[in-house]
């Protein structure tokens, strides 16, 4: 019992809660009352469920040795000898496996959805291997996961996404990623646990770009807000407090910048963000009490 406790803890589903954002376009294209869309974006779901999970172990077996050092990631699975590599490597592989072929479930959408996945899959062990030591590039292939998401939710139901919303999710996106790598740079004391590519960074740009996201995701959010149903405008305000909270969450020694702990370790910042998923669907389906 000890053991799959072990191997659920290595597979993170704490941070399913980003795939959230598959279900995204079912919402804003106001497929939310289609059985059928909503199957397929549980089926998307899944897929990346899966698909996240290996990335996330193989990242883990990469980065054992550094995560020995770390105050917070030493008491990982991997780095903490409750799971060997070899026993994590297979897990990874079935679960690859099992996130590829759950596609097929999607039938005319399987291919578009397989396609994303496949590159998602690629793009994170390449960023294990190599891409997570290049200054700035590391943050943009973090971010791409999230944008990767929000596309194969709309492949998957067979919706297209808006440019403003587009690039709402890209700057939120950065948002959190720059936010993280200041807490690890403020916040991790030990130099020989602070990754090599975090030393590079200056805390004060790490600063300002958090900022900077954070004032230009609010502008693109507004912009896609008032091309959307009309009283949508109105969960601006709820937007630029669920991020204002989290900037000054993140900023809390407790979390190192980890965009899922920000999020769990505030009551008031999840309250804030079921506020605005209630406001949004009562706006774009029209039910009124």
């Amino acid at each position: 019992m000890k053991n799959v406790l072990n191997y659920i803890k290595l597979m993170r589903p704490k941070h399913y809660i980003k795939n959230v954002l598959i279900f995204v376009p079912l919402m804003y294209s106001q497929n939310l009352t289609s059985f059928d869309a909503i199957f397929l974006a549980f089926v998307c779901f899944t897929v990346f469920c899966f698909i996240a999970s290996g990335v996330y172990i193989v990242n883990d077996i990469v980065d054992c040795e550094k995560d020995k050092k770390h105050p917070k990631n030493k008491k990982r699975p991997i780095a903490s000898g409750k799971v060997d590599k070899t026993e994590a490597s297979v897990l990874a592989f079935f679960l690859f496996f099992a996130g590829f072929l759950a596609t097929a479930l999607l039938n005319e959408n399987t291919l578009p959805v397989l396609i994303i996945a496949v590159f998602y899959a690629l793009m994170n062990i390449a960023y294990s291997l190599k891409l997570k030591h290049v200054v700035v590039l590391d943050s943009f292939c973090i971010a791409a996961g999230f944008v990767l998401r929000i596309y194969a939710g709309g492949a998957a139901i067979g919706e297209n996404i808006s440019g403003w919303l587009f690039l709402t999710i890209v700057m939120g996106s950065l948002f959190m990623t720059f936010g993280k790598r200041r807490g690890e740079k403020a916040f991790v004391k030990d130099s020989d646990a602070v990754r090599e590519v975090v030393k590079k960074y200056d805390l004060n740009f790490l600063t300002n770009m958090m900022y900077l996201c954070a004032g230009v995701s609010i502008t693109f959010y507004a912009l896609w807000a008032m091309t959307s149903v009309p009283l949508m405008i109105y969960t601006v305000p709820v937007v630029i407090f669920i991020i204002a909270r989290y900037l000054l969450s993140s900023l809390n020694e407790s979390s190192f910048g980890d965009p899922v702990s920000v999020i769990f370790e505030d009551m008031l910042l999840i309250g804030a963000v079921f506020l605005f998923g209630f406001m949004s669907f009562i706006f774009l389906y029209g039910v009124w009490f």
